[in-house]
């Protein structure tokens, strides 16, 4: 597990008054931009309305200046308050409640990647650390630079999960990787989340997340558990990786699974269990669908194969 991009086109509005007394042409459409394309009098779909941060997204933010304050904090209402004007999801009283004078140590990490748009560098946070009587803690967000000095877009990171309980789910024994990948686009970065946890099984996700529409969508996703139980045990191999040179790039999918031991009635009523071991495999490419009518884009199976058929 491993880890390491920004344009806000703002609506121009122009106002066009007619002269008074005098006989107004209206202009011909330009090829393109909607109308009829010029010389074939063919009806052109006019381009889509460029996208606008909503006011509830909007921030004021320094990140270097809250790294900082991050950094400093002892108490866990300190990081709360220092957090809670980015709007992220935070999880604070899952289960819960979190005392405002426990202990806290929080780190702020800060990135720089395309991730809204291939002109503009965005700045994503990741605040990772112990909050609330030594819960672990993870939440962060894409931010999206605005015509305004300091001013940001905030787009939540769902596959942070904010605090996480002791003894619950997930728990202390999670383990959380993002990276950022060309995956879609030769500039524009998709986010590649890692989640494991084995405070029981362990149970295992590989998500992979694109800018759409002012929000992280979840584009990509496989789950899949391994471990031992009374019944037997399980171990799962799962590794995906991009390939091809043209964008959107797709992905490849290698998966096995390996059971041992099933349970048994012998002929006396009694419940055994077996030692022998099955082993299955396959491979499945995923081709990325960009987002229409059918929904938002993401990756569907466009190929399998098999080795054990």
């Amino acid at each position: 597990m491993s880890g390491t991009n920004r344009m806000l086109l703002l609506p121009l509005l122009v106002a066009l008054s007619p002269l008074t007394g005098r006989a107004q042409t209206p202009p011909a459409p330009a090829a393109g931009t909607g109308g009829r394309d010029a010389g074939t009098g063919k009806v052109v779909a006019p381009p889509p309305a460029p996208w606008v941060c909503p006011s509830e997204q909007r921030v004021t933010v320094l990140p270097k200046v809250l790294k900082k304050q991050l950094g400093a904090v002892t108490r866990s209402a300190e990081v709360k308050k220092l957090l809670e004007p980015l709007h992220l999801d935070l999880h604070w009283h899952r289960n819960a409640p979190c005392e405002d004078d426990a202990p806290a140590s929080v780190v702020l990490d800060v990135f720089r990647a395309h991730i809204v748009s291939a002109g503009t560098e965005d700045v994503v946070l990741q605040a990772r650390g112990k909050v609330c009587n030594d819960e672990t803690f993870f939440a962060g967000g894409v931010l999206h630079p605005l015509a305004e000095k300091n001013v940001y877009c905030v787009m939540n990171m769902p596959f942070l999960p904010g605090k996480l309980e002791s003894g619950g789910y997930p728990s202390d024994d999670t383990k959380i990787v993002f990276a950022f990948e060309n995956l879609t686009d030769p500039i524009r970065k998709v986010v590649r989340a890692e989640f494991d946890d084995c405070s029981r099984f362990c149970h295992s996700e590989l998500t992979y997340w694109e800018a759409q529409d002012g929000a992280l969508k979840e584009i990509f996703r496989i789950e899949w558990d391994s471990g031992a139980s009374t019944l037997g045990s399980t171990n799962t191999l799962v590794s995906v990786s991009a390939e091809g040179t043209e964008f959107p790039r797709k992905l490849r999918l290698k998966e096995s699974v390996e059971t041992c031991g099933s349970q048994v009635t012998l002929p006396s009523g009694a419940m055994a269990n077996t030692s022998d071991c099955d082993k299955a495999s396959s491979e499945v490419v995923y081709c990325y669908q960009g987002a229409g009518t059918q929904g938002p884009g993401r990756f569907n199976e466009c190929g399998r194969s098999s080795p054990d058929e």
